[in-house]
């Protein structure tokens, strides 16, 4: 049975659209919100008509007087509605109930029924489910409730989700983007969120993905394409919600992209569209999406347009951005001294108007004021607007140690989050380089530069196995480090030179150093290292957003392909004689799909410097295929010569033959939709046209046939299996012009207690 104390849950604003949704649906009408600078005291009313109007009037307080109710009074007694109401977010007693009938008598009829307290609200939610549910506001800042709700095993799975959604709820504010984004996933089942950086991409990420774990749904953080087709193959049967966050950043421009696995992100997704029961949620920087474009055409089709909701500041009108900077003011630990510079100097409205208005750079302005006074709080607000990096750089070079600062290069350089175990690891790796270069940094300090930076630059978790980790407290401090790090070469030579880890290796060489690729000292202290590290290298344990921890080994081919790009820069015969050397180690036989890839097009590039005949790759391939991802490297070397792949083939048809039907067959049997069928059946009559020597793909109709009746079958049977549709919610918002931001910039509306 709910219970909620309002006042201490709910802002003013908040409070009042609670009390839209549940006096509408309690009434049986529509109520439109108000506000006191356009409608003379009103909060919710329905008609338009003044004089026939229902006027509610919604007061979150801590103490009301007779004297408060005296002065509404003289507002409503000037508007004169048909009927009003009176909702209170706290108990009355008896006398001021009575009080409060006799004073607005001529518009209650003398009757209860006009008056909402504390506990009515609550039975209404108790009455209205679907209001309760949406009002997370509410039970995930319940403690009561949120435990109970944490406990149970799907929502278990995602602490981390809850984690984020519970800190962050309060300041997000509702908006037709929401509603956009799940009329894109309920006709597609996939979207891609694109905006400039902190607009609100991730934000809204996880308010869809809190929806579909309500719906049942597990949530499923990827980092790569082949993580999520493991799953897809692993477990069909689940309701899964997949989120590939900035799934266009440096690692798909600089690894898939180049390297040609992009087409493996458009299969992905129509096989996400093909499933009965998945949904993936993907998020990109607005300008990285235009460059991959250029890059890679398929991503610049009609069929992922069609799927993109683009957040850019014509996404917010006036009254959304006043209310997520009200919100942030509201909801923070920053006094009420500073709210008041801010609405006394009405640098809210140069706020809320500014060219570079930012969702994140607000949150900055309003958890960690960084020793700025009362008087200075406005202008510093409007300066950090104007130069959006300037928050950090302050704070990196004037409020932080050195020592400091270069734990934020090696986290920089591990491009994720990473156990602090791993990241002193790293630390005391880097020690006596830092000291040849001057840089004032003693691993133990180690505790000490944790605590400094902590809530203001990194953020400190737990995994599932109750380890610690570190990451960037927001994307914008990894965009400043970058800012930083890429034209410094003293901290690039460092961190090249300390790297311990390979993925710390391979994402310092390829993207961080990307400006020094020419460089002769950089190249050089490239070569050195790999020379050196090549096989000591290792990974540290992954972290996923879910907090689960888990360790990636890595293999020579893993290794080879992460940096084969740089065998493009280098001059260094012994590197280059290395990786060839390392190559002709790897047993082909022993390589899954994704890694035969890696080894065809490595092979494929360097075939001047490889002793291994073509006829040799091809018979172990073709020994390899069991699904058809096999079949496809399989005509990679067909692509790349023809005449011989025709003469081995028909040396070898039988054996080529039933490999690649065994694989057809074992497909067809895997798909579980008809879409999935029609797509697999357009993918074979594209390939198999190109080689007089693939079976015909008529021979698999019967096959397809079968597989059809069959999912037609257990369609009939789970006709009433659960939709995986998020119903649409009708959001009433009122027009910029009827908007008044001077209505809830008021000391009054920003009282907690």
């Amino acid at each position: 049975m709910a219970n909620y104390d309002f006042q201490n849950l709910l802002s003013p604003l908040d409070f009042e659209h609670l009390v839209r949704d549940l006096l509408s649906k309690d009434l049986g009408i529509e109520l439109s919100a108000f506000t006191e600078g356009k409608d003379g005291g009103i909060d919710l009313r329905h008609s338009t008509n003044k004089s026939k109007s229902l006027i509610v009037q919604c007061k979150r307080v801590k103490n009301l007087s007779k004297e408060d109710i005296d002065k509404e009074f003289i507002k409503i007694n000037k508007i004169n509605p048909k009927e009003y109401y009176f909702v209170c977010s706290k108990e009355l007693s008896v006398e001021m109930f009575d009080y409060i009938k006799l004073v607005f008598k001529q518009w209650m009829n003398n009757d209860d029924k006009y008056i909402y307290t504390r506990s009515k609200l609550n039975n209404l939610l108790d009455s209205n489910l679907d209001i309760h549910q949406k009002n997370y506001k509410l039970w995930l800042n319940s403690s009561t409730i949120f435990n109970t709700l944490i406990n149970q095993p799907l929502f278990q799975r995602a602490k981390s989700l809850i984690g984020d959604i519970k800190k962050d709820n309060v300041y997000y504010v509702k908006n037709d983007s929401l509603n956009k984004a799940f009329e894109i996933l309920n006709n597609n089942q996939f979207i891609i969120i694109s905006g400039i950086p902190g607009i609100g991409k991730s934000t809204l990420a996880k308010l869809i993905l809190w929806e579909y774990l309500q719906k049942g749904f597990e949530v499923i953080e990827i980092r790569k394409v082949i993580e999520c087709e493991q799953i897809l193959i692993e477990d069909s049967e689940n309701n899964q919600v997949f989120y590939y966050d900035d799934f266009l950043g440096e690692n798909f421009l600089k690894y898939d992209v180049i390297e040609g696995r992009s087409n493996d992100l458009v299969q992905l997704i129509n096989r996400i569209k093909n499933s009965k029961n998945k949904i993936l949620v993907m998020t990109t920087r607005e300008y990285i999406l235009n460059q991959a474009k250029e890059v890679y055409e398929k991503l610049d089709s009609s069929e992922l347009n069609l799927a993109k909701q683009t957040l850019d500041l014509s996404s917010y009108s006036k009254r959304i951005k006043s209310l997520i900077l009200y919100n942030h003011l509201f909801y923070s630990n920053i006094s009420n001294e500073y709210i008041k510079s801010i609405i006394e100097s009405e640098t809210y409205k140069d706020i809320i108007n500014h060219k570079n208005y930012s969702p994140r750079i607000i949150e900055q302005l309003t958890i960690k004021l960084n020793n700025v006074s009362v008087e200075d709080y406005p202008k510093e607000f409007i300066n950090s607007l104007d130069k959006p990096f300037g928050i950090w750089n302050k704070a990196f070079n004037s409020q932080i140690s050195k020592g400091s600062q270069t734990t934020l290069f090696l986290l920089m350089s591990i491009s994720g989050p990473i156990l602090l175990s791993d990241l002193r690891i790293a630390m005391n790796n880097a020690y006596n380089l830092t000291k040849q270069i001057g840089l004032d940094f003693r691993p133990f300090d180690f505790q000490n530069y944790l605590k400094e930076l902590e809530n203001s630059f990194i953020k400190i978790s737990i995994t599932d196995k109750n380890n610690h980790y570190i990451d960037f407290l927001n994307p914008s401090i990894k965009d400043f480090m970058l800012s930083l790090i890429k034209d410094d070469i003293q901290v690039i030579k460092l961190l090249i030179s300390s790297s311990l880890f390979y993925n710390q290796f391979a994402y310092t060489t390829r993207y961080l150093a990307e400006n020094f690729h020419e460089n002769l000292e950089i190249t050089e202290n490239i070569d050195k290292a790999i020379l050196a590290n090549f096989d000591n290298f290792y990974n540290p344990s992954k972290i996923y957003s879910t907090e689960k921890e888990n360790i990636i080994t890595i293999n020579v081919i893993q290794k080879i392909d992460g940096l084969k790009y740089y065998l493009q820069h280098t001059k260094n015969q012994d590197v280059i004689s290395l990786f060839i050397d390392k190559f002709k180690t790897i047993n082909l036989r022993s390589l899954f799909y994704n890694d035969e890839k890696k080894y065809i097009e490595f092979y494929l590039d360097h075939i001047d410097l490889i002793d291994i005949e073509f006829e040799s790759i091809l018979d172990q391939v073709i020994e390899n295929i069991s699904w058809y991802d096999g079949v496809k490297n399989l005509f990679i070397l067909r692509d790349y010569n023809k005449s011989l792949f025709e003469k081995f083939v028909s040396n070898n048809l039988d054996r080529y033959n039933n490999k690649i039907k065994d694989s057809i067959i074992k497909e067809i049997e895997f798909i579980d939709s008809k879409d999935g069928l029609d797509y697999f059946k357009s993918i074979l009559s594209v390939d198999f046209n190109l080689s007089k020597y693939t079976i015909p793909i008529e021979e698999f109709e019967t096959y397809f046939e079968e597989k059809e009746t069959k999912i037609i079958e257990l369609e009939k049977t789970n006709e009433d299996s659960k939709n995986i549709n998020v119903e649409i919610e009708k959001i009433v918002e009122k027009i910029d012009e009827e908007f008044d931001e001077d209505s809830i910039f008021k000391m009054e509306m920003f009282e907690k207690e």
